[in-house]
Formats: structure tokens, sequence, C-alpha cells
């Protein structure tokens, strides 16, 4: 079960108009490279993890990861 595009694309959006390294938010948000690289692609995630890069993004949880 994917997300839609305009869902698991919000990640890389806010990333890249920083702009950040997937490794350097990966830094920021004490998570994996690998862990935003499966979020951007939209695959599942654990919702901390998720907290963790909207937090690192500056952004809130809705407007990182849209319902």
């Amino acid at each position: 079960m994917f997300m839609d595009e305009s869902a698991k694309n919000k990640v890389r959006k806010f990333r890249e108009a920083i702009p950040l390294s997937v490794s350097e938010l990966a830094r920021r948000a004490e998570l994996t490279p690998q862990t935003i690289a499966k979020m951007e692609k939209g695959l599942p995630t654990r919702k901390n993890s998720k907290l963790k890069v909207a937090k690192a993004l500056k952004k809130s949880f809705i407007e990182v990861f849209p319902q």
C-alpha cells in the first residue's frame, strides 16, 4: 500500500527547499539516510520516525505527512 504521489513527495519537497541532503536531514532527525530514502519513496516508516523528520524540517507533522 503506497501513499499517493503528493503525500510521498512532501519530505523531499521540504528537504530540497531548505536545501538539505538526505544525509544531513537524517543526521538532524537522528535517523539513517536509508529511512529518509524510504520515506521519500512513500514506503512504510514508523510514526516516530515521521515525527522526527517533521521536527528536523521545522514543519508540522500534518504539513509533511498529509492524510
